[in-house]
């Protein structure tokens, strides 16, 4: 399997590249080149940049998946959709627990719990407008890549920008038994 993953070099992304390389996969990191730029030699670096709309380094290759790790604005999600077209099999989207509605939350809530209003733009990441940019990426891929994208909405103790602080997801999962994503040590 031919995957590229969007980020890959800290955090979740990170976790994926690993894994998908210890399964055999044939992986591909889209990054700055900034984070751990020597992590998981064996996998090709392509160099770009999101925040200066530098997707240059997409314009070849085909892939079985994208996952998409570093989508937090709509304009860096469809650019990178645009620049990769239809050379890849499926789109899979890192989203957010942030995209819903506070007041819908509830233990056992799902997909079908109310989300907040996409937003296009924002000067900064806040907790206000973190969950509503996430919300209008979701809508950008499912509307580009239809029944070929996969939308994942990390739950609480997820850590990232503008995510609440947290672990009882973690110890929930950890019972279950089974695999998980874990942050690494400081």
């Amino acid at each position: 399997m031919r995957i590229l993953v969007l980020g890959g070099t800290s955090f979740v992304g990170r976790a994926i590249a690993d894994d998908a390389l210890r399964s055999g996969a044939e992986v591909s990191l889209f990054t700055r080149g900034r984070t751990n730029p020597g992590l998981f030699p064996t996998a090709t670096r392509l160099t770009g940049d999101r925040d200066t709309g530098d997707y240059t380094a997409l314009n070849g290759g085909a892939w079985d998946a994208v996952v998409d790790v570093s989508g937090y604005r709509p304009r860096h999600v469809t650019e990178a959709m645009d620049a990769l077209d239809d050379r890849v099999g499926r789109y899979l989207f890192i989203s957010s627990h942030a995209v819903y509605q506070r007041a819908g939350l509830a233990p056992g809530s799902d997909e079908s719990t109310p989300r907040r209003a996409p937003l296009r733009e924002a000067e900064e990441l806040t907790e206000e407008t973190y969950g509503r940019l996430k919300v209008a990426c979701e809508d950008e891929v499912t509307a580009r890549y239809g029944e070929r994208a996969t939308i994942v909405g990390g739950g609480e103790g997820g850590g990232g920008e503008g995510e609440e602080r947290g672990g009882s997801q973690w110890g929930w999962r950890s019972e279950e038994g089974g695999g998980g994503v874990l942050p690494g040590g400081p």
